[in-house]
């Protein structure tokens, strides 16, 4: 009887140690730190013909459309030439910077382009105006004359603006534009293409002086005329902040466009360019059904849903459990972007309990802005008690 009781009691400490075992022994993953990359459609309304680019300010990416080669860019030069020109003469906002005396080559400059049909603000001989009153007469009406006058103010002459002008953007990173033989970009020997005028356009945007200007609907106490007009005529509509018009016979229709959208709470700045439209009214309406489709991008997308298995766990016994969210994963993101997935994941231990699963990390690429969700099993792991006694180790 003694030697039966103590068979069953070393059977007992066997099979239990077996268990004990196999308890504490872990199964791992058959997927850990995986990237999982969530492509997303475009619905983004691009023009037909020419070229486009959009971006969003601070952000490096920018998406490009059409047949992006270096075209004629007509006043949106004018931009370049601003911020040239603040590169050596900077001003803050409300100061309105150093007072200019316009001479008789500005009236012969403003002459010649009156002559040639350009866009002009009149000026007379001993005329004095601030270098913020320029910036409005050149960026509102786009005055070609002003551009100029403003160039060689600075730059002595309108070669030395050039060789500066170039130079400068070289330094930015802003490689396929280049400053012809004029600061108005009436003349088409200054080129660039779509994504180059996008970086323009926020470089324009980062300046709070060019930011402000390019807003306003109209500029007063401008000397000689006194009012300036904005000939933007989509500004004010669907959160359009700025930027600038174009249009020679060369260049066709240009515009580059900003418009404001909120975003996780967030203001930010969608900056678009249309280069090589048949003339700017076309440029001008194609970017407005560019910006609209751009602002409507931004939405709540679930990336992960709760039932979505993003990984297995394969039990040794056979059969498998998978591991899923705890909850939908949710964001506010750019429909044209992908967001990556990291999982990262823990093997797992039978029967224990409250032990952590892994991790979901949503990094939104565009935004910055990250998310994280614990994972969990889809059902509970019950190993056959046959398993248990014959498996000390797996």
């Amino acid at each position: 009887m003694i030697k039966k009781i103590i068979i069953i009691l070393v059977l007992f400490i066997l099979i239990s140690w077996n268990i004990f075992l196999n308890i504490k022994t872990p199964i791992y993953p058959s997927v850990k730190n995986n990237l999982i990359s969530i492509p997303i459609s475009n619905n983004i309304h691009w023009p037909a013909g020419g070229e486009t680019a959009l971006g969003i300010l601070n952000m490096p990416k920018i998406i490009s459309h059409g047949t992006l080669t270096k075209l004629p860019i007509a006043s949106t030069a004018k931009l370049i030439t601003a911020l040239s020109v603040l590169s050596i003469k900077p001003l803050s906002l409300n100061q309105t910077g150093p007072i200019i005396t316009l001479s008789a080559n500005d009236v012969a400059i403003y002459n010649n382009y009156l002559k040639e049909q350009g866009s002009v603000v009149k000026v007379v001989a001993g005329e004095t105006i601030s270098e913020y009153q320029v910036l409005e007469a050149m960026l509102l009406p786009s005055a070609n004359n002003m551009a100029d006058s403003l160039a060689i103010w600075a730059f002595g002459s309108l070669p030395n603006y050039a060789s500066y002008a170039n130079k400068y953007l070289q330094k930015l990173g802003i490689d396929n534009t280049h400053v012809g033989l004029d600061a108005s970009g009436f003349d088409p020997s200054t080129t660039s293409t779509a994504p180059d005028l996008v970086k323009i356009g926020e470089l324009v945007m980062k300046n709070p002086v060019l930011a402000q200007i390019v807003a306003m609907p109209t500029a007063n106490n401008i000397p000689v005329v006194n009012t300036v007009q904005n000939i933007n005529f989509l500004l004010g509509s669907n959160n359009i902040i700025g930027i600038k018009t174009g249009n020679t016979n060369q260049a066709g229709g240009v515009f580059i466009s900003a418009s404001k959208v909120l975003v996780n709470g967030k203001l930010n700045f969608i900056i678009t360019a249309r280069l090589g439209a048949p003339d700017l009214y076309m440029a001008m309406m194609e970017s407005n059904n560019l910006i609209i489709s751009s602002q409507k991008s931004f939405m709540v997308r679930a990336i992960i849903n709760s039932n979505q298995t993003v990984a297995t766990y394969h039990l040794p016994w056979g059969g498998q459990v998978n591991a899923t969210p705890q909850k939908t994963i949710t964001t506010t993101t750019w429909l044209y972007n992908s967001q990556n997935v990291t999982i990262n994941l823990n093997p797992i231990k039978i029967w224990s309990t409250n032990q952590s699963i892994g991790t979901a990390i949503i990094t939104q690429n565009s935004f910055h802005n990250y998310q994280t969700d614990h994972l969990k099993l889809t059902k509970k792991i019950k190993p056959p008690i046959w398993w248990l006694i014959f498996h000390i180790n797996l």
